[in-house]
């Protein structure tokens, strides 16, 4: 089969075998350098593929929410035929449900009326049944509801329906109640008539169910809604007076303020008795006289009558009533001098209606504030930059194969025996240079080659090398 190859065939291949072996380097890092980036187009390849999302599918309300915080977010991503999956970059995969699941989403799927109704029923089921699948779709709804509620990232309504007979006294039956769980973004609060709010709301979407009959509570268990102390409620308003003064003067996250109050701690009575004369209010004199064994006997009486007014003073402090108000306010060094830190604190003193005589503290310090960086975006690398990464990683190959593959042109000194031999052998063919060549030492005849430029010595060398292998 090897004969059958044409003459230059072997030729060719011995050829290229003298060349490579010529510029072993060169071919390596060349070799190299292809190697590299097929692995990076390779790998990029791999990583751009689409990818589901989540290993379960996801039913529409899901995905439908998923698919908006993502357009808010500028990822790529596609929706399956039957919307149900949603499929990202496999290299993103991993950040998006990172930054999902720091954002609570998606939400649990909760049936709602619409999913009970399109629901096809058995006309044998009990009627018992039936009552149930309603009640979890008005759960549905109202939980529904209380997610587009500002602050509550995610809720949980359990409705205890009214228990005992129907035809029983009203004594003997026990109305509905409902069991609320609000989880509350990071950072927020909800006030007495937010909460009462939302017992109305959840009250109107049962029959029969009341707001007083609705129970509300954190991700904690706390009791929200209820009455608060003296104590926490001038706390809560002192703080939320200064805090929203000083936003809207200094900006906002620029000033954090904190309030304690501090109460008697036991009850204490105080009693004082005052007396107000008012002056001479009448006066009797009398006068007796008489004798006694020849003595005589004089006596003189005077009667004075005053009006004074007696005054008892009773006090009584209870134990928690308000002995003492700190005021603590920290300013961002970074964005508000020290020397406005006395104005400051004389506002806050007036916003607050503290009285120092009394006994109330106000602090006004500036200190350097920690930089905050939210996870969800300290994570995700900015668009531009993530786009320019497999480019940037193209370049740096293609930088370095240059280099490597760049005649490396070294500066010596001119040769006058290289040079006078250039200029007899100029008008002679590469065959006769390289035979004139041949017979001078290698020392001279490297010094001369290297005289020539890379084209015009690759001929002579191939002239050499032939004549060398016929000697052979």
């Amino acid at each position: 089969m090897l004969a059958r190859l044409p003459p230059s065939v072997p030729r060719l291949i011995e050829e290229s075998v003298v060349w490579i072996h010529r510029r072993r380097t060169p071919a390596a890092f060349a070799l190299c350098g292809a190697l590299v980036v097929a692995l990076i187009i390779a790998a990029l390849a791999r990583t751009t593929a689409q990818v589901p999302l989540f290993d379960a599918p996801l039913h529409a309300s899901q995905a439908a929410e998923v698919s908006q915080i993502l357009t808010m977010w500028n990822e790529p991503f596609t929706t399956g035929s039957q919307g149900s999956a949603i499929y990202v970059p496999a290299h993103r995969r991993r950040e998006i449900l990172m930054r999902l699941t720091l954002s609570g989403l998606p939400h649990g799927y909760v049936p709602t009326s619409a999913d009970v109704l399109d629901a096809q029923d058995n006309p044998l089921t009990p009627p018992e049944i039936i009552d149930d699948r309603r009640r979890a779709g008005i759960e549905g709804d109202l939980v529904s509801g209380l997610r587009r509620i500002e602050g509550v990232a995610d809720a949980t309504v359990v409705i205890a329906p009214a228990s005992g007979d129907a035809f029983a006294d009203a004594g003997e039956r026990s109305p509905p109640s409902a069991s609320v769980q609000l989880i509350l973004s990071a950072g927020a609060r909800l006030g007495t008539s937010e909460i009462a709010g939302i017992r109305r709301f959840v009250a109107a979407g049962y029959p029969g169910l009341s707001a007083e009959r609705v129970t509300v509570v954190d991700g904690s268990g706390t009791l929200l809604g209820a009455a608060p102390d003296q104590v926490t409620s001038r706390e809560s308003r002192i703080q939320a007076n200064v805090q929203s003064a000083l936003d809207a003067s200094l900006g906002t996250s620029v000033a954090i303020v904190r309030v304690s109050v501090r109460t008697a701690g036991s009850e204490q009575q105080l009693q004082s008795t005052r007396v107000v004369p008012h002056g001479l209010l009448d006066a009797d004199t009398g006068r007796e006289t008489g004798s006694d064994h020849g003595r005589k006997l004089a006596k003189e009486r005077t009667s004075r009558h005053y009006a004074y007014d007696t005054i008892v003073e009773r006090r009584t402090t209870a134990a928690d009533a308000i002995a003492r108000t700190s005021v603590a306010v920290f300013l961002d060094a970074g964005r508000v001098e020290q020397s406005r830190a006395p104005a400051i604190a004389a506002l806050v003193r007036a916003a607050a209606g503290a009285d120092l005589e009394s006994g109330d503290e106000v602090v006004v310090e500036t200190v350097p504030f920690a930089a905050h960086l939210d996870p969800v975006a300290a994570m995700a690398p900015p668009p531009l930059a993530r786009s320019m990464l497999p480019a940037a990683a193209i370049a740096m190959v293609a930088a370095a194969l240059g280099f490597t593959l760049w005649p490396q042109r070294r500066r010596v000194a001119p040769d006058p025996l290289a040079q006078s031999m250039r200029l007899s052998l100029e008008r002679e063919s590469p065959r006769t240079i390289a035979y004139v060549l041949s017979s001078l030492p290698d020392a001279v005849r490297a010094r001369i080659l290297q005289s020539y430029n890379a084209v015009h010595r690759a001929r002579i060398e191939e002239h050499l090398y032939e004549k060398n292998r016929r000697r052979i």
